[in-house]
């Protein structure tokens, strides 16, 4: 008989062990399940935002584009005939008027779509006389861009920022460390005096 209760008592001690273990494993993986759903929800509203961000971006280069543009053909003024610019944008409207007054002083200007591209267009040994970097890439910042750059061992080159962000150039130039700031859209006008004290 008391080996019958021991062998009883036994084999619901190793109920309860598995029990137990079992619960332990749920527990984990329910844990394991809730940071996951965090981490989505977290991703979720990063894209949310994001996507507000570029619905933002949108309008304003659209009444840009409307309204502030120049309309009419730049005088070619080739000032700057053999000197290299890198444009980091990745909307349409900006990054062309961009080119266009660019080059419309001389300048060959190669687009770059995101901060990485444009870091990675440097680290390849690629020779700008001058970079323009966006303040916001689908992918990262301008802020990060720069980081990047001055990074890379021997970098030397000007990096003005441009953007769509009115009254930032104590915060952009001085706590960033930007080389110079114009507020988009880009016109001979407001780049002229920025590439006089940076190039010449």
């Amino acid at each position: 008989m008391h080996y019958l209760i021991f062998l009883l008592l036994f084999i619901i001690a190793i109920l309860l062990f598995f029990i137990l273990k079992q619960n332990k494993k749920y527990n984990v993986d329910i844990a394991s399940k809730n940071k996951e759903i965090s981490l989505a929800i977290e991703q979720y509203n990063y894209y949310k935002d994001e996507c507000n961000h570029l619905r933002d971006v949108i309008e304003i280069n659209k009444s840009i584009v409307e309204k502030d543009m120049p309309k009419n053909n730049l005088e070619f003024e080739p000032i700057y005939k053999g000197k290299k610019a890198l444009v980091g944008d990745y909307f349409a409207f900006s990054y062309e008027n961009t080119k266009r007054v660019l080059e419309s002083l001389g300048f060959d200007v190669t687009i770059a779509l995101s901060g990485k591209e444009v870091v990675k267009r440097i680290k390849n040994g690629e020779k700008y006389d001058i970079i323009f970097s966006n303040n916001i890439y689908r992918n990262g910042t301008g802020k990060e861009c720069l980081s990047e750059l001055k990074q890379i061992e021997g970098f030397n080159i000007p990096v003005i920022i441009h953007t769509i962000t009115p009254n930032k150039r104590d915060y952009f130039v001085k706590e960033i460390g930007f080389d110079d700031y114009i507020v988009k859209p880009v016109t001979k006008e407001k780049v002229k005096p920025i590439l006089k004290r940076l190039l010449e």
